[in-house]
Formats: C-alpha cells, sequence, structure tokens
C-alpha cells in the first residue's frame, strides 16, 4: 500500500510537471522554458596493468526541465530533474548515480531584486540502494523509492541582483523525511534497529520544524558551451541549533558539439541524521546530449 502512495505521488509530480508545460503552451509571452535529455557513457579497462585497477562499464541517463513564468510582480519558477546510472565491474550491474528532484516556487516582487516567496522541495529516489559486500552472504538495503524521500515547504525573502543568481532566505520552513521501506532500518552490534535518516525505528514520517533555511542557486554559462549550475541548501532544526544541514549540489556541462558534451556531477551533504561525516557523491560521463 505504501509503494502504491508513493508510485502515485510521484506521477502526480510528472503530471504537474506535465500540465506546466501546457500552460506554458497556452501563454508563452510569460513563460521561458528550457528541457536536456542526455545519456553518458563510461568505460574503464586493464591487462596486465601491474598498478592494479578494475574493468568498469558505465550507463547513466538524465532529463531536465525548467519552467518560469514572470508576469507584472509575479513569478513562478518549476524545476524538475532525473538522473540514473548503472555501472558493472564485473561483480555485477550496481546503482551509480539516482534522483528525483522537484522544486516548485511562487513570488511576488516588492522592489527590483527583493521578492516575498513561498516554496515546496521533493527529493527522492527510483530504486533500492545497497551496502556491497556488508556481510559474507549478502548486501544489505539501505534505500530504496521514498525510503528516504524529503519534502520542504518554506515561506521568506528572495534577493536576485543577477537573472542567474538567487538566494531565499526561508525563516518559516517545515521538512518531512519520510522512510516507507522498513527493511532499511538496520541493527547495531547488539541486534538491535537503529533511526533511518532520522526517522524513529516503528515510523515511517519524522516532520522537522526549521527556524531558518537558505537556498542560494546559480545557473550561467561561465565559458562558451559550458555551463555551471549550482544550489546551496542550509536548513537550522529548531530542536538541533547546533547541529545544521548543509547540502551541495554542482553540475557542469561542456558541449561538444550539437548532440555530444561532457558532464560532470558533484554532491556533498553533511547530516547527522544520516551520517557524522560529510557524504559525497561525483559522476564524470561523456555522451549524449539534447537541448529543446
Amino acid at each position: 500500500m505504501k509503494k502504491n502512495i508513493s508510485l502515485l505521488i510521484v506521477l502526480a509530480l510528472f503530471i504537474t510537471s506535465n500540465l506546466f508545460a501546457q500552460e506554458a503552451k497556452k501563454d508563452t509571452s510569460y513563460w521561458k522554458k528550457s528541457s536536456q535529455f542526455g545519456a553518458n557513457f563510461s568505460n574503464a579497462g586493464f591487462s596486465d596493468w601491474v598498478a592494479g585497477g578494475q574493468n568498469a562499464t558505465g550507463f547513466n541517463v538524465f532529463f531536465n526541465t525548467k519552467g518560469e513564468y514572470a508576469k507584472d510582480k509575479t513569478t513562478w519558477v518549476n524545476d524538475l530533474q532525473l538522473q540514473y546510472g548503472i555501472l558493472d565491474n564485473g561483480t555485477g550491474i550496481k546503482k551509480s548515480i539516482d534522483r528525483i528532484f522537484f522544486d516548485t516556487k511562487v513570488g511576488r516582487k516588492f522592489s527590483k531584486t527583493w521578492s516575498f516567496v513561498g516554496g515546496l522541495n521533493f527529493q527522492t529516489q527510483f530504486t533500492s540502494g545497497f551496502k556491497y559486500g556488508a556481510t559474507s552472504d549478502k548486501d544489505i538495503k539501505i534505500s530504496s523509492l521514498f525510503a528516504p524521500a524529503f519534502i520542504t515547504e518554506y515561506i521568506g525573502l528572495e534577493w536576485k541582483p543577477k537573472p542567474h543568481f538567487n538566494v531565499v532566505f526561508a525563516p518559516g520552513a517545515m521538512r518531512q523525511t519520510f522512510v516507507s521501506d522498513a527493511d532499511v532500518f538496520q541493527k547495531n552490534d547488539k541486534g538491535v534497529l537503529q533511526p533511518a535518516y532520522g526517522v524513529p525505528v516503528g515510523d515511517s514520517f519524522k516532520n522537522d520544524v526549521g527556524i531558518m533555511q537558505i537556498v542560494a542557486t546559480f545557473d550561467k554559462d561561465v565559458a562558451k558551451n559550458v555551463n555551471l549550475k549550482l544550489r546551496y541548501q542550509l536548513f537550522v532544526d529548531a530542536n538541533k541549533i547546533g547541529s545544521m544541514d548543509n547540502r551541495l549540489d554542482a553540475k557542469l556541462a561542456a558541449k561538444i558539439n550539437k548532440y555530444f558534451s561532457a558532464t560532470f556531477d558533484l554532491i556533498l551533504l553533511y547530516d547527522d541524521d544520516q551520517s557524522f561525516k560529510i557524504q559525497q557523491a561525483r559522476n564524470l560521463g561523456l555522451g549524449f546530449l539534447y537541448t529543446f
């Protein structure tokens, strides 16, 4: 039942994105749209290489679409990003990157660079993730669709001094963490189940009230045919003021010609509900890119 609900929510996000696109067609004078579809391939091979190495083949696809509405003092920005990748290093196919990201923000300008804003952000993944080789007999599931999933609602002020850069200050923010798969709750050395992503054992949901959220975004061509996207998020939980959650998403895309590009993705995350270390995920690819 929970999986059905999860799939329905994800489907609703796709339908919502499609409605945004249809609305843009009705009144293109107020909408600006951009979309990207890409597929990257990577391969590493070794033969009698003394220094050591492991053959590996990887493949990932991504789809990004963004719609920006602006009329008089009203703005509305919708951003959907989907990415999935696999890797085969001789020990079986494993997931290399997995991301569902949706963000919607409505604003009302009260000066040239400042607006009142309110919005919602949703993040999860498509398939299960595992800790490989954790035990002698099996891999351990540590994530899946809606396990975790994060939904953040906020109201605040936006400062946008440049078209490619903005910062949102939200003193009113709430974040829900969902863990819909009981299998991702792990036991400690004493055999006792532990919380997963901050969600207590026996629950599938946790609500956090933020006393401040700051989101800064940068999206600009930094050189000819080279685009850089950055998104930094700071969330201060009212119950853990001394421990702030930080996340940085970066994507650099260099267009080689009309249909081919090189891309580099980097995610840095610190959230002590998940780990006391800085988490890092990166992906480098060369492949097909179509912009429309």
